[in-house]
């Protein structure tokens, strides 16, 4: 059907049409009806997020690929893939940011039918896209702070079980709230009326269980941002951090849509280009986050090369080991006579080299102990 053929320029019917408009005890309807435009804006915040699921998926391969190589350079498992608070954080974020994505590419079906209606489909789009969006915005949060408190007194940086602790605490009220709210109120998740979301009719939830998050980390990011940069610029006595990039590039994603949404909440109009512009800056996210890490921070997540992370001593040591020790050693070693004597020279001395070479060879049980 094209535009032509809807009622005032959508791709409804005239029954659809009149199901679509809001009614004085019934602000929320079932249906919504959209115009050919807003079908092309729908196409855009869904080809956002394809490119976030899709770069969010290229660092899951990555990291992959990095377990597969970690474990063959070293396989007695001296390694952890989150081995510091920064290593949680962003594997988490990664998540919800997937979440995230996943929920707006789901637009395509209103884009398609130019028609977003309630349902099995609606609500599955309003759980996914609440989940990741609301554990995005914690977890933005928490960094924000974990940048602040470990740049200004450098206490945390270590702390990975407490960082366990945050993360499965933002997880457990991200699932109660968009479970309960699913559970305990009917047509909660409903037309927005581009794409489903939490229903008008549940103002307080939409308000406690995400808009207040998003904006507290959105300040939370620009505050923590200042005074971090100006450590980093060296106009403070505090080790430079680079952390401070990604709430700010949460608070580049996030500001256009909290603009648009601050000024519905104000009741003033907000044209349908400006809310699609805003929420494909926020659907971008993902990509975002995905190219900091890698430019920024691509040290964590194992992506720093496994022969890097051994010891450059105990390396130095095996090859003094195996320059040092006598093919026949090993003879030696398993020979019945007595050992305790050591090397001598041609003159029947002991020789220096005897305690080298035992002090080597007691380096090299220590370092194959350790491997």
């Amino acid at each position: 059907m094209s535009a032509i053929d809807g009622v005032h320029g959508t791709l409804c019917n005239a029954q659809q049409y009149q199901q679509s408009l809001p009614l004085p005890n019934n602000s929320s309807p079932s249906i919504s009806c959209l115009t050919h435009g807003q079908t092309i804006g729908l196409a855009l915040t869904a080809e956002a997020s394809f490119l976030s699921l899709a770069s969010v998926i290229v660092v899951f391969s990555l990291i992959g690929r990095n377990i597969h190589r970690y474990r063959k350079v070293l396989p007695n498992g001296d390694w952890k893939l989150l081995n510091v608070p920064a290593d949680v954080y962003m594997l988490s974020l990664f998540l919800f940011d997937a979440l995230q994505a996943l929920g707006g590419i789901l637009d395509v079906r209103w884009a398609h039918t130019g028609i977003v209606t309630t349902g099995t489909y609606c609500t599955a789009q309003g759980i996914v896209q609440q989940t990741g969006e609301l554990g995005a915005a914690l977890i933005t949060f928490i960094l924000a702070i974990h940048t602040f408190v470990t740049a200004l007194w450098r206490v945390g940086i270590q702390a990975r079980g407490f960082a366990f602790g945050l993360v499965g605490l933002a997880c457990v009220f991200t699932a109660l709230w968009v479970g309960l709210g699913n559970g305990l109120h009917k047509n909660y998740e409903a037309p927005t009326p581009f794409w489903c979301w939490i229903s008008s009719h549940y103002g307080p939830e939409r308000l406690a269980g995400e808009y207040l998050w998003l904006w507290l980390a959105l300040f939370a990011s620009v505050i923590m941002y200042i005074p971090v940069y100006f450590w980093a610029e060296g106009r403070l006595s505090v080790d430079p951090e680079k952390w401070y990039n990604y709430p700010l590039a949460y608070s580049l994603a996030v500001l256009p849509v909290s603009i648009a949404r601050w000024s519905q909440f104000s009741h003033k109009s907000v044209s349908s280009a400006a809310t699609f512009f805003g929420v494909s800056m926020h659907n971008l996210s993902g990509i975002v986050n995905v190219l900091l890490f890698l430019a920024v921070r691509p040290q964590l997540l194992l992506f720093t090369p496994p022969e890097e992370t051994i010891d450059p001593e105990i390396e130095l040591a095996r090859h003094s080991i195996r320059s040092a020790i006598p093919p026949d050693t090993t003879a030696y070693n398993h020979s019945p006579q007595a050992t305790g004597k050591g090397l001598v020279n041609d003159s029947g001395k002991p020789s220096r080299n005897s305690a080298t070479l035992s002090r080597v060879s007691s380096r090299s049980r220590s370092v194959y102990n350790d491997i």
